[in-house]
């Protein structure tokens, strides 16, 4: 690890750009929209699914944030990266909150 903090941000900010988009590529928008909002008419198990999806992301975040040490300041990046590229992916903003504070509780 360098001796300033940003000079990790481009590895920061790929990680994730990549975190969303692979949510994206097993979450589509309106599904995440129907399951956080508890509207979803979905059997339990593609429910699960979506479950075992979010905690393997929130996983993936911890296990990143631990081997390249990053600080709060680190982890603040990192969601921020996170929860811009779900807006720009098209998620609505009340389900992106939802998730990036459900990984907020969980890093800490």
């Amino acid at each position: 690890m360098g001796l300033f903090f940003w000079k990790d941000n481009g590895k920061i900010d790929e990680f994730g750009a990549a975190l969303a988009e692979d949510l994206f590529s097993h979450v589509q928008p309106d599904v995440a929209k129907e399951y956080f909002t508890g509207t979803s008419q979905d059997n339990k198990k593609k429910q699960r699914k979506i479950e075992q999806r979010f905690h393997a992301l929130i996983g993936q975040m911890q296990e990143f944030c631990s081997t390249n040490s990053l600080g709060i300041y680190g982890k603040a990046r990192l969601q921020k990266t996170f929860s811009d590229r779900l807006l720009e992916l098209g998620y609505d903003e009340g389900v992106t909150h939802k998730l990036v504070e459900t990984i907020v509780l969980r890093n800490l």
